[in-house]
Parts: C-alpha cells; sequence; structure tokens
C-alpha cells in the first residue's frame, strides 16, 4: 500500500456551501476556472485539486485508482458538492465508497468507470501528450474557450507524456460500476455522445437509473468527452440544478 500524498488545490470563493471537483487524466485543478465561478455565484467555496502527478502535486508511488482515492480522502467529508470528470470520476466513485459521508451529492461527467473503455478512448485521442502546442489542442477542440485551450497545454506540460500510460498500467484493470450504482446519495451520470467519445453508454445509463432511485442519467448529444469545455452552455445548467436542488 502506497502512501497518500497531499495535493496542491486551487481555490475560489467563499461561500457557506463547498464543492470538490476532481479532473480528468492529463488535467489539473486549474482546468475547473469557467464552472468554479458560476458555482461561487451560487455561494460555494470551490477547491480542485491536482490529482497526484498532475499539476503542482507530487507523484507519489504509484498512480492506481487506490492511490488517487486516498489522496481525496485527506482532503476531509462533508461536501456539498462533487463533480468528477472521466479519471476523476472513476476516482469520486472510489471515495464515495471508501466514506459514504464524503459528500452529499455528485455528478459524474463521463467518467472513466471501466479502464478497458478508457483504453479506447485513449488509443483514439490525436492529442498530442510529448509535446502540446496551443495551435494543436485549439485544432482538436475547435469548441473550446481560449483559456481551455491554454490551460489543458499547461497541464500537459506539467504531467509529462507518461502519465496516461502510468495511470492505465498502474490503475488497470478497474470498473467502479458497482460502487457507482451502491451509491446513497444523489448522482448525476451525464454521458457524452456515443459518436463523440461516450466513456459511459445509454444502455449502462439506463441501467443506472433502474437499479437506483438516487442515480439520474442524461446523455448530452452532440458533446464530446470534455463536456465542460466543449459544451459548457448545455453542461453547467444540469450542474447548477442538480447541485442547488
Amino acid at each position: 500500500m502506497t502512501r497518500p500524498v497531499a495535493l496542491s488545490t486551487t481555490v475560489w470563493g467563499d461561500g457557506p456551501r463547498r464543492a470538490l471537483l476532481l479532473h480528468g487524466l492529463t488535467s489539473a485543478g486549474s482546468t475547473w476556472w469557467r464552472l468554479a465561478a458560476e458555482l461561487v455565484e451560487l455561494g460555494f467555496t470551490v477547491v480542485a485539486p491536482d490529482l497526484r502527478a498532475h499539476g503542482a502535486s507530487p507523484a507519489g508511488d504509484d498512480l492506481s485508482i487506490e492511490s488517487y482515492r486516498d489522496d481525496v480522502l485527506l482532503l476531509g467529508n462533508g461536501w456539498d458538492a462533487v463533480v468528477g470528470h472521466s479519471l476523476g470520476g472513476a476516482v469520486a466513485a472510489a471515495v464515495l465508497a471508501a466514506r459514504p459521508d464524503f459528500a452529499n451529492r455528485v455528478v459524474f461527467e463521463d467518467p472513466a468507470i471501466d479502464s478497458r473503455v478508457t483504453a479506447r478512448l485513449l488509443a483514439d485521442s490525436p492529442e498530442p501528450l510529448g509535446n502540446p502546442t496551443i495551435e494543436a489542442i485549439a485544432a482538436e477542440h475547435p469548441n473550446w474557450h481560449p483559456r481551455d485551450v491554454e490551460l489543458k497545454v499547461e497541464a500537459l506540460l506539467a504531467c509529462g507524456p507518461h502519465v496516461s500510460d502510468r495511470t492505465m498500467t498502474d490503475a488497470a484493470p478497474w470498473d467502479v460500476w458497482p460502487d457507482v450504482l451502491a451509491l446513497q446519495i444523489p448522482g448525476l451520470i451525464v454521458a457524452a455522445d456515443p459518436e463523440l467519445g461516450s466513456l459511459v453508454s445509454k444502455e449502462r445509463g439506463v441501467q443506472a437509473e433502474a437499479t437506483n432511485a438516487h442515480l439520474r442519467f442524461v446523455l448530452l448529444d452532440g458533446a464530446a468527452h470534455s463536456m465542460h469545455r466543449d459544451a459548457y452552455d448545455r453542461f453547467m445548467p444540469l450542474v447548477r440544478e442538480f447541485v442547488v436542488a
């Protein structure tokens, strides 16, 4: 068992409610800037850690889901809302399985619940992990805000080209779907369009709603994997409605 590491965090606001935002693979806490600003307006203090080996956080001994989980558990419990994108969604599911009182509600943004599906998405992604540039990321993601492009390049440079492979090696195989289905708090699963690389199938989403009354599933047609970047105007209203309920 590896030791947890203290995560570097980005904090916005000082509201009475607390939201924790968990980024995806090869990103960083700062990449939540847009969603965080709106949550602050809703009265939240927003905390977004850099997961281990990402951003300014230490690498730790390995990049297993359990290690990612244990680092996040050090951030305390009782969060009013948690939002997890991709890898962050898998980590959120593992955290809530270990500590059910960690949060009052959770949003899974196209979560990487199954390493086999995640590996296929990574294999199909042309994203330049080794030498990212503003021009390359902007060309690959024409719908992203320029600030999203800049922060993604910074995040890629900070974690380097090997974090993605190491996570798939150290953490795989993983499947946190049973943890999602066992949730005892309200959970919103927002899946990307299957034709644009979704990590959650419509069949699994429907199964989730049928299995657990706490869960709601939404498939965002026309949205790719990073919905808080390329479909923000449709993704954020879902988050807003859910977290203020």
